[in-house]
């Protein structure tokens, strides 16, 4: 069986060569990042899909006749005692209706929250070709363009984006090739000329997380290690003490235990800043523990549970994880599940509300910090040998965007 790998690059080498199709893959699939990302979050309008799931940005969609899902973790609800509220009712404040196409004809996709009231935007002027950077005021209901993404090489796809008070970050590569390549971008947050800050290769260049601090861009790389290069240029370095770590959410990173990817557990944090460190106190059986700095989900014996690093605060969680599919990253306190009617569901750690979103089998776009959807699409379904697809038909005006910066617990 291919990989996801595989069929990405299959899928970004045909958008290169075709136009896109109304309504057909090219219009109803977004491909996911590199398949070798674990516990990252994707990008996927699902042509193939029956269900999304996430933990805290990280998606994924399972195929309704014999695909394969990569990394990710599905939650199933077993247990609906908590009333399910609809995502308007639950958090109004986090709902934005933004547009889904430029001025100039080229097709927005939310790709991360930059504040409770903001959502950076990429106008894409083919198929994931990221052409242009805005941002939606939720407080406004404005778009504004901040700038042009160079192309640097022929096939080049921005992997990831990242943003702080004064400025966007982004890193790329050129994924149809073999080369193990990569840049990083820097644009002021108020718009203006993007500065490549510096083009990495080898071990450096297989970047997982991409963050931005006050001074540096930071990421971490596969094999575990934290890099940095200033904001203003200069020369990466390895941040010390950080050879087994990977990057949650700047300043905060951690450590696998031993296991297989989806199984194992996460045994530390560390905060990159201070230097503190935390030994994450979990007991026997426990599978699949990803961690931020406030909290923790997993499987244990008595089914899915929450708790805090420390082993405190432990609870079981109305829903059923499947240490199998477990992404390895916990950002947001929001995690998805899957109720019996198929339609999306997202449960709230910290409130404990479980709160239906968008439609079933349609396409949803899943980033930091933000689900969207079209309300407005609708889903067609073809099946042929055994085998069914869901592909997006209508809509394409605006979509439905929850900002989970943007919720009041």
């Amino acid at each position: 069986m291919r990989s996801e790998e595989d069929l990405v690059r299959t899928l970004r080498a045909a958008a290169d060569q075709a136009k896109p199709l109304p309504g057909g893959l090219t219009e109803a699939v977004a491909a996911r990042r590199r398949g070798h990302k674990k516990g990252q979050w994707a990008r996927m309008a699902l042509a193939a899909a029956a269900v999304v799931v996430l933990v805290g940005g990280t998606a994924f969609a399972l195929s309704s006749g014999g695909g394969q899902a990569g990394p990710a973790t599905q939650i199933t609800t077993t247990n609906t005692a908590n009333p399910i509220q609809h995502v308007t009712a639950a958090w109004p404040e986090a709902i934005a209706k933004v547009p889904r196409v430029a001025s100039n004809g080229w097709k927005y996709r939310p790709v991360a929250t930059i504040s409770p009231t903001e959502i950076l935007l990429v106008a894409d002027k083919s198929f994931e070709k990221a052409g242009r950077v805005a941002v939606y005021d939720m407080t406004t209901k404005t778009t504004r363009e901040l700038g042009e993404v160079p192309e640097p090489k022929r096939g080049y796809f921005v992997q990831e984006w990242a943003s702080n008070d004064q400025q966007i970050v982004w890193y790329g590569e050129t994924p149809n090739n073999k080369d193990v390549w990569a840049d990083i971008w820097v644009m002021p947050r108020a718009g203006g000329e993007p500065r490549r800050l510096t083009e990495l290769t080898g071990d450096q260049a297989r970047i997982e997380v991409l963050s931005v601090t006050a001074d540096h861009v930071v990421w971490s790389v596969r094999a575990g290690g934290v890099y940095r290069i200033p904001l203003t240029g200069g020369e990466p370095e390895k941040i010390q003490g950080t050879d087994d770590l990977h990057l949650n959410a700047w300043p905060w990173a951690f450590a696998f235990g031993p296991g297989k990817q989806g199984e194992r557990n996460q045994t530390r944090l560390v905060n990159l800043e201070t230097g503190s460190s935390m030994d994450i106190s979990l007991l026997e059986g426990d599978k699949g523990v990803i961690c931020n700095e406030n909290r923790c989900i997993g499987t244990g014996d008595s089914g899915a549970f929450s708790q805090g690093p420390q082993g405190d605060s432990r609870k079981v969680l109305p829903i059923e994880a499947n240490p199998h599919m477990a992404g390895e990253r916990l950002l947001d306190d929001v995690v998805s599940a899957v109720g019996g009617s198929k339609l999306p569901l997202a449960y709230d750690l910290g409130s404990e509300r479980l709160v239906s979103f968008g439609k079933e089998e349609l396409g949803y776009w899943t980033m930091p910090g933000l689900l969207a959807w079209d309300d407005d699409a609708e889903g067609v379904q073809k099946c042929e040998n055994n085998s069914c697809t869901t592909e997006e038909k209508g809509g394409g005006k605006e979509l439905t965007v929850v900002n989970l910066k943007a919720i009041r617990r």
